[in-house]
């Protein structure tokens, strides 16, 4: 499990109330089994719904 103070040092701000994304293959087809890959997700699945606990803001010509 990913610890607040980890999230913090890696320039993450945690968000006090957590939110949810939900993703199937017909938004992100091109994506869908890289993703599903990354997360260990069985791509054969309807739809997958992500917690986030935590954003990072990237700006133009910053390095992530």
């Amino acid at each position: 499990m990913i610890t607040k103070k980890e999230m913090e040092k890696e320039g993450y701000r945690v968000l006090p109330k957590g939110g949810w994304v939900r993703l199937d293959r017909s938004s992100i087809p091109k994506d869908w089994y890289d993703i599903c890959a990354d997360f260990d997700i069985d791509p054969e699945c309807e739809e997958v719904i992500l917690c986030i606990c935590g954003v990072k803001e990237i700006h133009e010509g910053e390095d992530e």
